[in-house]
């Protein structure tokens, strides 16, 4: 991958520049693993509901939450 830096006039690094392909390849990435977490999360909630630790939600409340 070839990653160009932009800095300002100190030297400071500002900003960074990488091919579209790569950053579109990232941002893929980055859904996969916001989706994993999103499923982690439900599993977790499920799991708590089936133990009495939590309050399980009409489908009223679900629908709402849409």
């Amino acid at each position: 991958m070839q990653i160009q830096y932009m800095t300002d006039r100190k030297g400071h690094k500002t900003n960074v520049v990488i091919p579209l392909k790569e950053w579109e390849h990232l941002m893929k990435e980055m859904q996969k693993q916001r989706i994993l977490l999103g499923l982690k999360d439900a599993v977790s909630d499920v799991k708590a509901m089936l133990a009495g630790r939590k309050r399980m939600k009409t489908i009223e409340e679900l629908i709402n939450e849409l």
